[in-house]
C-alpha cells in the first residue's frame, strides 16, 4: 500500500459534498490531523525485536515523560495486566510486561491521547478507542486459536481504526461537522482506512499495521494474514454470525470460528473477574 494509492479518493456526493471536499482538503495536506509519534513509543517498537534490548534505557525514556509514564503504569495494573500485586516501577512494569507486550502497551497509551485537545468529539474518538482495545485482545486470540502467527497481532488490531481519530480531530476544526451527524460518520466510516494507513506510514510502522489500516473493509485483500485476523477480529467483537461462505473467505471454518469465539469470551472473561478483584492504584 503507498501514499499514491491511498489519496485516491471516491466522488464527492452531491449531498452535504462541502464537508467531504474540505474533508479531502485537509487529508491531502498530509498534516492534518496527523498525531506525532512519540520518541518513547518508536524506540519500544524497535527493542521488541531485539534480544540484546536494555530494559533499564527504556525504562528511563519512558520516565522522561511523566503522563506516559504515569499512563503506562497505570495500564500495567489494570485489569488486563493485573496478576496479584501492584507494580511500582515502571522497570519493574516491562520485566513482567516483556518488551512486546511493552510495546504493545505503550502505543495504547499513545492511541488513548488522542482525545486530548478536542472540543467536541471527545465522546466519538473513546468509543472507537474503546472498541479497538477490545479488537485487539480478540486479533491476538484469533492469531494464537486459529493457527494464524503474527507477531504483532495485537498492534494491528489496536491501530487498525486509528484512522477514525484523526478524521474526529480534522472535523473538531470544521464549524459545519457536527456531531451525532449522520453525515459526519459516514465521512469517518468511508475515509477513515485511508487516515489510518497514513498514520502508520508517518510512524514508519511496519507494513502489516499500515495493511491492517488500509484494507480491513477489503475482503479482496484477506489474503495478508494481518488483514484476515482483523476483519475476524471485528466480526467477533461486533458478535456478527458470518455464514459459511464468508468464513471461507477469511481463511477458516464454522468449526473454528466457534473455537475462536469461545476463546474470546473466556478472554473477556478474565479480564471482568481480574478487574473485579483487583486492589484500586
Amino acid at each position: 500500500m503507498n501514499e499514491q494509492e491511498l489519496a485516491v479518493a471516491d466522488p464527492v456526493p452531491d449531498s452535504d459534498g462541502n464537508l467531504e471536499r474540505e474533508l479531502l482538503k485537509q487529508l491531502n495536506t498530509g498534516r492534518a490531523g496527523l498525531p506525532v509519534l512519540p520518541q518513547v513509543a518508536g524506540l519500544a517498537l524497535r527493542l521488541a525485536g531485539d534480544r540484546n534490548a536494555n530494559v533499564a534505557e527504556l525504562a528511563r525514556l519512558v520516565e522522561t515523560d511523566p503522563p506516559i509514564a504515569a499512563r503506562f503504569l497505570s495500564v500495567a495494573n489494570s485489569a488486563l495486566y493485573f496478576r496479584g500485586f501492584v507494580i511500582g516501577s515502571t522497570q519493574a512494569a516491562i520485566v513482567r510486561l516483556g518488551l512486546a507486550r511493552t510495546r504493545d502497551l505503550l502505543f495504547q497509551v499513545v492511541y488513548s491521547n488522542t482525545t486530548v485537545g478536542l472540543k467536541r468529539f471527545q465522546s466519538e474518538v473513546r468509543v472507537s478507542f474503546e472498541r479497538s482495545v477490545s479488537c485487539a485482545i480478540a486479533t491476538r486470540v484469533a492469531s494464537q486459536v486459529l493457527g494464524m502467527p503474527l507477531e504483532l497481532s495485537y498492534m494491528c488490531g489496536l491501530l487498525h481504526d486509528i484512522g477514525e481519530a484523526r478524521i474526529y480531530r480534522v472535523f473538531d476544526h470544521i464549524a459545519s461537522a457536527s456531531p451525532g451527524s449522520p453525515e459526519v460518520e459516514r465521512l469517518v466510516r468511508k475515509h477513515h482506512n485511508r487516515a489510518g494507513a497514513e498514520i502508520a506510514m508517518a510512524w514508519h510502522l511496519p507494513s502489516e499495521i499500515v495493511d491492517a489500516c488500509a484494507a480491513h473493509h477489503d475482503l479482496g485483500a484477506s489474503d495478508s494474514t494481518a488483514v484476515r485476523l482483523v476483519m475476524l477480529a471485528d466480526l467477533v467483537t461486533q458478535a456478527a454470525e458470518p455464514d459459511s461462505n464468508q468464513l471461507f473467505t477469511l481463511g477458516i471454518n464454522d468449526a473454528q470460528w466457534r473455537r475462536f469465539k469461545e476463546a474470546f469470551a473466556r478472554e473477556s472473561a478474565t479480564s471482568r473477574q481480574r478487574m473485579a478483584q483487583m486492589t484500586p492504584v
